[in-house]
């Protein structure tokens, strides 16, 4: 009897012993993964001009200048006619991509849901996928928080959420992938990519919004390793920061991807997105070029050219590049680095170019057009920026983005973007 009573003392102090080691644990594991706090940060100021638009119970739609960013209001919404508003604003969310965009009236009572719809781009993707792509707004107090049921439309580039309020909005990435330094490298250059997250707060989120914490790089133990789908080396690749170096020859330009595998690491998103395994693998593009050369996309195609040349003929600076699919000339009435906008080649601080397309109906776009009946000369928006203006037998180096023209009737002009890149030597 007295061992019997024995043992089940024993027993019962050996649960116990067991349960307060569970409960040390439990509770050592949690202190060394603490709660991240949200930070609340200052709202963003007008950088642009807002775009207005009178409502009323009907329903409608407003969108910016630029269709990045578009509100359908459906019918019965409003109990009245709002003068609702769009403007950009300055980013105060570190892993936002794109504009900022401030909804107004904040205080605006829709009765029913509202739809509000980003457009992405390929810039907006440039170290993240679209899997971790989400809108995301900042509410009156300052804190940013992720909608967690953010729809992608993937064909069409679009995502979309359902809303009852306006504030201020944009798009997030859960994982990217930072460059700090150059994208476009040449031989044995290197550059510096660091791979970040956004954190949150699982106290203060629900299942469609997501509290934004500070996250910052990914930690070490999450890396599982950096690779590269070409050319060139990394110098660390289980850390969270990796210097990467262009190979020692490159005959031709040539676009490679560096990237990182993420592991056991799940964030809060879209239950039917990839991701929630915990394996995650972003990239970034590094554009490798040889010791001359110039390179343009348009209408979705990349071109190099087989043909370049830059002088200084007079006072103009002619920088030209031709190649199998066609050709651009530019010509800048100035022989000095800085920043010049499109217009006429004639005046001092602008630019001009030509594009030729091979095998297209419209062969010339020109950074100018005409309207109907009109004699004087418009010019579409860009920029030319000369970084390095060389001697005779140095560098001409820049990058331009531009809107070119084309004419498709008589009183019909038609215009698309061109962006490119260029590092040519001087000839005369």
């Amino acid at each position: 009897m007295t061992f019997a009573i024995m043992n089940k003392q024993n027993l019962n102090r050996m649960i116990l012993l067991i349960a307060l080691s569970l409960f040390s644990c439990k509770k050592s594991n949690q202190g060394s993964n603490p709660e991240k706090k949200p930070i609340p940060t200052e709202h963003g100021t007008a950088a642009g001009i807002a775009t207005t638009q009178i409502i009323g119970p009907s329903g409608g739609i407003i969108q910016s200048p630029d269709g990045n960013i578009k509100i359908e209001i459906p019918a019965g919404a409003l109990t009245s006619e709002v003068n609702l508003s769009i403007q950009p604003v300055t980013s105060t969310l570190q892993s936002a991509t794109g504009t900022v965009y401030r909804l107004g009236p904040e205080n605006v009572n829709f009765q029913k849901d509202v739809r509000i719809s980003f457009k992405y781009t390929d810039e907006n993707l440039i170290g993240t996928t679209e899997n971790d792509l989400y809108i995301a707004y900042q509410d009156a107090e300052g804190y940013w928080r992720r909608v967690i049921l953010t729809d992608i439309d993937k064909s069409n580039r679009i995502l979309s959420v359902s809303t009852r309020h306006f504030s201020d909005w944009t798009l997030e990435r859960i994982f990217y992938i930072k460059v700090r330094g150059e994208s476009t490298l040449s031989a044995n250059e290197n550059t510096k990519l660091e791979v970040h997250y956004d954190d949150i707060s699982t106290i203060h989120s629900t299942d469609n919004d997501a509290l934004l914490a500070p996250g910052g790089p990914v930690p070490v133990k999450n890396i599982g390793g950096w690779f590269i789908n070409g050319a060139g080396k990394v110098d660390n690749p289980s850390s969270n920061v990796v210097v990467y170096t262009a190979p020692a020859s490159i005959p031709a330009p040539a676009t490679i991807a560096v990237g990182v595998n993420i592991k056991n690491m799940v964030n809060k998103r879209h239950p039917d997105r990839p991701g929630n395994t915990g394996l995650v693998i972003v990239q970034v593009p590094i554009q490798l070029v040889p010791e001359e050369y110039f390179i343009w996309e348009f209408d979705g195609s990349s071109h190099i050219a087989l043909s370049i040349d830059g002088a200084l003929i007079g006072t103009t600076t002619n920088i030209i590049g031709t190649g199998l699919s066609g050709g651009v000339s530019l010509w800048l009435n100035e022989a000095k680095p800085g920043s010049y906008d499109q217009g006429s080649a004639v005046a001092a601080g602008n630019f001009s170019l030509q594009l030729s397309v091979s095998n297209q109906p419209s062969v010339i776009w020109l950074g100018t057009y005409y309207n109907c009946n009109e004699s004087t000369p418009r010019y579409g928006k860009g920029k030319l920026n000369i970084t390095n203006y060389g001697n005779i037998a140095g560098f001409i180096e820049g990058d331009f983005t531009a809107t070119v023209y084309t004419r498709e009737s008589s009183c019909t002009n038609r215009s698309k973007q061109i962006s490119g890149s260029f590092k040519i030597r001087r000839k005369a």
